[in-house]
């Protein structure tokens, strides 16, 4: 089968990064208090304007892309998926690697170190425009993706309608759900949910 993965927060938890480090970032800097903990998007964690997200992300967006690791299990995952013979897909949305600029070649070069390091196994990466709604369906379609392992409620549902869907559980997904879509807690559980999928 043709498996697509999505790195941040699914590879990566974002949400336990931006958990550690935007607090103090924002009450420091901004004064600004947690507005909602659970969302996905520091905008609406901290219900900040424009300008204040973008300088939290010129602060760490290069400490996350380097440093931030792997979840645990995720370099397994990624190697008994080669070993039972599927075909992996990183397929992102990751900001700026579809630029075609310094900007661009510097994340898309940052981007493929961070699997190396990180001991992931893949097929082939798909970058995806952050800046289209839509990105991922038409990935996962050219592609021909059978099972979609993905966090944002807006790809999931996306993706729904032409392949099986994998929730990564995170607090802003746990309304997620439908046809074609299930939910998985860890790898072990996305694992166990594609042999069910490939035996059925």
């Amino acid at each position: 089968m043709n498996i697509g993965i999505d790195l941040d927060g699914v590879l990566t938890d974002i949400q336990g990064f931006n958990r550690k480090h935007a607090p103090p970032f924002f009450k420091k800097r901004f004064n600004r208090e947690v507005a909602d903990p659970n969302p996905y998007d520091i905008r609406d964690i901290f219900a900040c304007p424009e300008n204040e997200y973008k300088a939290y992300w010129t602060k760490y967006l290069l400490r996350y892309a380097i440093f931030e690791p792997a979840r645990p299990g995720a370099k397994a995952f990624t190697r008994k998926l080669k070993r039972d013979r599927h075909t992996v897909f990183i397929i992102s949305k990751r900001v700026f690697t579809c630029r075609k600029d310094f900007m661009g070649l510097l994340m898309r070069t940052l981007f493929r170190y961070w699997l190396r390091r990180n001991g992931i196994r893949y097929d082939k990466i798909i970058f995806c425009d952050n800046d289209i709604p839509g990105s991922k369906y038409t990935a996962c379609s050219e592609n021909h993706i059978d099972v979609m392992i993905d966090d944002e409620g807006v790809n999931i549902y996306a993706i729904a309608p032409i392949a099986k869907v994998i929730c990564y559980d995170a607090s802003y997904n746990r309304d997620c759900g439908g046809e074609n879509i299930t939910r998985a807690r860890n790898w072990d559980e996305a694992y166990d949910l594609i042999g069910k999928i490939t035996s059925g």
